[in-house]
C-alpha cells in the first residue's frame, strides 16, 4: 500500500505536468504551413489560429508593412469540423472566438513567396522537386530559415518564431543557363587573356638589348 505522502507528490508532479502542457501548448499550435504548386503559380496554405476571432490576409509590403490581400478556398476547421465564418471583406474573415485551422490558396508571381503575422509562426514551405533554393546568386531565404533538399520529394524551408519569411526559387531551366552563362563567360575570359599575352610578347622580344 503506498503512502498518503507518496500519493501527493504523484499528484503533485501530475498537477506540474499538465501545468507545463497548457503553457507550451498555445505557442507550439501556431504554425504555418504552405505549399508551392508543381507550376510555381500559386500555393495552397495550412495556418493554426490560437483563442482568436478574426484574422486577416496579408502580405509584405516594400518596408515589411501588412498589405492586405485577397485569396480564394477559405476553409475554417476545428475538431467538430467545418466552421461558418463571415467576410466583411476580401482580405479578412471573422468567426467565433476559438481554437481553428484556417485552408485556403493563393497566387504567386516571379517566383517568390512571402508572409507576414501579427505574431510569431513556425512557419514551414514545402516546395516540390522542380525547383530550388540553395543557388545563392538565384535563390534567396529570410533570415532564421533553414532548407533541408530531397532529391524526391522536393525542398523543405523552416523558420522558427517568425514574423516574416521569404523566398526566392528557381527551376533547373535557370540554373542551366546560369551555368552556360558562367562557362562561356569564362572561356570568353580566357581568349581574351591569351590573345593578350599573345600579342605582349612579340613587342618584348623584338625590344634592342
Amino acid at each position: 500500500m503506498q503512502s498518503p505522502n507518496r500519493d501527493r507528490c504523484i499528484i503533485a508532479c501530475l498537477t506540474l505536468c499538465l501545468a507545463a502542457l497548457i503553457l507550451v501548448a498555445p505557442g507550439s499550435a501556431l504554425h504555418a504551413d504552405f505549399e508551392i504548386y508543381e507550376n510555381g503559380s500559386g500555393y495552397s496554405a495550412e495556418i493554426g489560429i490560437i483563442e482568436s476571432e478574426s484574422y486577416q490576409f496579408a502580405r509584405p509590403g516594400l518596408l515589411g508593412e501588412a498589405v492586405p490581400m485577397t485569396v480564394r478556398d477559405i476553409r475554417l476547421v476545428n475538431e467538430s469540423g467545418s466552421v461558418d465564418f463571415e467576410q466583411p471583406r476580401d482580405s479578412e474573415i471573422t468567426f467565433p472566438k476559438g481554437d481553428y485551422l484556417l485552408y485556403y490558396e493563393g497566387d504567386l508571381e516571379g517566383n517568390s513567396f512571402s508572409a507576414v503575422f501579427s505574431e510569431p509562426h513556425n512557419v514551414t514551405v514545402f516546395l516540390p522537386p522542380a525547383y530550388g533554393v540553395t543557388n545563392l546568386l538565384l535563390g534567396y531565404v529570410s533570415r532564421g530559415g533553414s532548407a533541408e533538399v530531397d532529391g524526391d520529394t522536393g525542398t523543405v524551408i523552416t523558420w522558427e518564431e517568425a514574423r516574416f519569411v521569404e523566398i526566392r526559387f528557381y527551376d533547373d531551366i535557370r540554373e542551366l543557363a546560369l551555368y552556360a552563362f558562367g562557362t562561356i563567360w569564362i572561356a570568353l575570359m580566357i581568349i581574351l587573356l591569351f590573345t593578350y599575352y599573345a600579342m605582349r610578347l612579340p613587342k618584348e622580344e623584338e625590344r634592342p638589348e
